[in-house]
């Protein structure tokens, strides 16, 4: 689907809520395919130099992204060996201009260890799913018990990744559960993006992962406010954030 056709009326709409200059709690945008077309739209305006997508899967946003504003450095990082073989097999990413990588981010560059599930209820093939992670399952959810396969992957951070490139940035990230440990990696990246986009969980999906109280508190530690949220479930939602640069200039424009 491409986020950035259509209902753009919805979107004028939702930014002036969104962007509200006294604006300071987080306010439910609707539909997640309603928040995806007012970041993407706000992507077309802010016209980043660097977009990342982290946990990527087929990489959707990034080649949105990528087609929206052409000049941009869009790098998408796919951790799962089985996601990323399947649709780079099928997709000519360098074609669209979109650097498609087998790569976790993660808090530390070097090797990390990716657990993807073999065997669960599901009656899917769970290794190309999206809820493969860094972390392992809280348990007693809808996949019951899980048994993995431990895949050791390269690693980088977003520092070591574009310390070097000037902003502004955005990210995209959905990494089931391993919040915490992009974030610890991207500090100077932090300071540079206006824009992102995260899913958290109100309760524990995965063992020892960040809540969304966390994530809020870490983000704002980076001048990142929550500006909006869709309503996917009450316990997992995603959350726009935008920099204090990109909120005031909503606010004098």
């Amino acid at each position: 689907m491409n986020y950035l056709k259509g209902g753009r009326d919805r979107g004028r709409e939702l930014l002036e809520v969104v962007f509200h200059p006294q604006q300071r709690e987080i306010r439910k945008a609707g539909t997640s395919e309603e928040l995806d077309r007012l970041f993407l739209e706000q992507i077309a305006l802010l016209r980043p130099r660097v977009f990342v997508e982290a946990g990527a899967h087929e990489a959707q946003t990034s080649l949105a992204v990528a087609a929206a504003v052409p000049d941009c450095a869009v790098v998408a990082f796919e951790a799962n060996p089985y996601v990323h073989r399947k649709f780079a097999a099928g997709t000519d990413f360098a074609a669209h201009h979109v650097d498609y990588r087998h790569q976790a981010l993660s808090s530390l560059p070097g090797e990390a260890t990716f657990l993807v599930i073999t065997d669960s209820a599901s009656l899917a093939d769970d290794r190309v799913e999206g809820y493969n992670s860094l972390l392992r399952r809280a348990g007693g959810d809808w996949l019951g018990d899980v048994e993995y396969e431990e895949v050791t992957v390269a690693a980088t951070t977003l520092d070591h990744e574009f310390a070097d490139r000037a902003g502004p940035f955005a990210l995209w990230l959905d990494v089931e559960g391993a919040t915490e440990q992009v974030l610890a990696g991207g500090r100077e990246f932090l300071g540079r993006c206006d824009l992102l986009k995260v899913e958290v969980e109100e309760t524990p999906f995965w063992q020892d992962q960040w809540l969304a109280e966390d994530v809020v508190a870490e983000l704002r530690g980076h001048g990142l406010e929550p500006v909006a949220r869709d309503t996917q479930t009450e316990e997992q939602y995603n959350v726009v954030f935008a920099s204090e640069r990109l909120r005031s200039a909503k606010a004098s424009a």
